[in-house]
């Protein structure tokens, strides 16, 4: 299978005039009729989104992949800005995503200035990064700030995105076809923009997502229902989100069980609903998928647990736990050793009535990739 890389970006489009990036002067630039001329921002291909708890942002090529409103904060700063405590340009702003559309335009005002728009200054590029957090990130916490970097904390319980861009500017000037005009140490600044070079942040995920399906394994299974389904996963960090080592950062090696959810009607993320089988075929073609996803901080294996009752029966059915690494995956890319960032794993659960729960496992993107199999009886009889 061939795996794509699917990214959330957004275009950052600055019109105004600049002869060169230098530190010579502050001034608005301003169009011929002497009006200053607004930054404008806009972003391009993204992830399935709705309100928070949103879920998985974006979804793999064969899902599609747009956005749906949800909140971006973005960064700017003067190039030649050395220390990230000095003031911004543009300093953790919102900007709200377009819905359906994989571009479109963001509406970024400046509160310091009654809401206007941001303008660009004479003489000065800039660098621009943005990031996504849902509420993993609680919206009154403020980003920490040092002379390295930017960071912000988190806590996530297996349903929030987290994603970082940061806009590269040989690639928008080779996107605009504007290497004749624009060279790299001139972009972003409004002489790039008059070019058509318009900075374009292009999100990456940081986490790995698990989707399910369940499909019966024999007719005993037509008769029991799947309740929950968890990972055991690290929960807590930070993630840099300006600065050079930009990523996740100081994970909390505390563990916690983590549930699958679904997506309301309203769009938000609830308890899972618990959910039954198709009736028993023999060439398991009738697969039901559970839930949205499960994101959770890469590592090399999880701790799977599927638990499960039986219709009209007062007896507990004892949870099914398995380990799930990435040697259970066959597909896989060359060479792997855990499960990555920005890919989507694709998990299967074979229902055998009471008496077992074979694992298989998918690996699709976000980044699509392979799949994996899992047989507890196997896994017993080789123990032996």
């Amino acid at each position: 299978m061939v795996m794509k890389k699917y990214h959330l970006f957004a275009a950052v489009a600055a019109i105004a005039s600049l002869a060169a990036c230098s530190k010579s002067s502050v001034t608005a630039v301003e169009t011929e009729d002497g009006a200053p001329v607004p930054v404008q921002f806009g972003v391009g291909s993204p992830m399935d989104v709705r309100v928070k708890s949103v879920g998985s942002v974006g979804g793999t090529e064969a899902q599609g992949n747009v956005w749906n409103g949800q909140e971006l904060k973005i960064y700017g700063f003067e190039r030649s800005v050395t220390d990230f405590t000095s003031p911004a340009f543009i300093d953790n702003v919102s900007a709200i995503a377009p819905v359906g559309e994989q571009k479109g335009v963001l509406s970024v005002s400046n509160a310091a200035a009654g809401n206007e728009p941001f303008y660009y200054e004479s003489g000065f590029c800039y660098d621009f990064y943005g990031y996504f957090t849902d509420d993993a990130t609680p919206a009154e916490t403020e980003p920490v700030k040092t002379a390295e970097g930017i960071s912000v904390p988190f806590t996530i319980d297996g349903s929030q995105d987290l994603m970082i861009a940061k806009a590269d500017q040989q690639t928008d000037i080779d996107a605009a076809g504007a290497g004749d005009k624009v060279k790299e140490d001139r972009a972003y600044s409004a002489y790039a923009a008059r070019r058509g070079v318009q900075p374009t942040l292009s999100f990456k995920h940081l986490l790995t997502r698990f989707t399910f399906k369940i499909v019966a394994g024999s007719a005993s299974a037509n008769d029991i229902s799947v309740d929950k389904i968890s990972l055991v996963s690290k929960t807590s960090g930070n993630i840099v989100v300006v600065g050079g080592e930009r990523g996740l950062a100081n994970i909390d090696e505390t563990t916690a069980e983590l549930f699958l959810q679904q997506r309301g009607e309203n769009g938000s993320m609830e308890a899972f609903t618990p959910v039954k089988t198709e009736e028993w075929v023999e060439d398991r073609s009738n697969a039901v998928s559970v839930g949205e996803s499960l994101m959770v901080i890469p590592a090399e294996d999880y701790l799977l647990t599927i638990y499960m009752s039986k219709d009209g029966s007062a007896t507990e059915v004892k949870p099914t736990t398995t380990s799930l690494n990435i040697t259970k995956v066959t597909d896989a890319p060359e060479g792997a050793t855990a499960f990555e960032a920005g890919y989507s794993y694709e998990v299967t659960a074979v229902i055998y009535g009471l008496e077992e729960v074979e694992i298989t496992a998918a690996l699709e993107p976000w980044k699509d990739g392979g799949h994996a199999t899992i047989d507890p009886d196997e896994e017993w009889a080789e123990s032996l």
